[in-house]
C-alpha cells in the first residue's frame, strides 16, 4: 500500500444525456449566462468555471429519480426566477433534457 493515498480535490465535469443538443443549449441559455466550450453534432460542452457541463445528446436510461447535481451560482432567487420562466421548476430539469435533478445552491 503507497505510504499517502491521493486526495479527491474537485470534479472535472458532469456528463448529462439530454434529448437533443440545441434543445438542450436553448434551455441553458434561459436559465444561465454561459461560454460555449466546444460543439459537435452529438456532444456540446458549457463552461462553468474551470469546470464544464457535457451535454451527450440520446437518452439510454429513464429519467432519474433520487439522483442529482448541485450547481452554484451567484443569484439563486434569478435562477429561481428563471427557471420558473422557463417550465422548468426550480430543481428538476425537463425529461427531454435529461430528467436529472439539479439543486442551486448561492456562492
Amino acid at each position: 500500500m503507497p505510504d499517502r493515498l491521493p486526495r479527491l480535490v474537485g470534479i472535472n465535469h458532469v456528463a448529462l444525456e439530454v434529448g437533443g443538443i440545441d434543445e438542450a443549449l436553448d434551455f441553458y441559455a434561459a436559465i444561465f449566462e454561459f461560454t460555449l466550450r466546444g460543439r459537435s453534432a452529438r456532444m456540446a460542452f458549457i463552461d462553468i468555471g474551470d469546470q464544464f457541463i457535457a451535454l451527450s445528446a440520446g437518452r439510454t436510461s429513464p429519467p432519474d429519480g433520487a439522483r442529482h447535481f448541485g450547481l452554484v451560482v451567484d443569484d439563486k432567487a434569478a435562477t429561481r426566477r428563471a427557471l420558473e420562466a422557463a417550465g422548468a421548476g426550480s430543481v428538476t430539469y425537463p425529461p427531454s433534457l435529461g430528467g436529472m435533478q439539479a439543486r442551486f445552491l448561492a456562492a
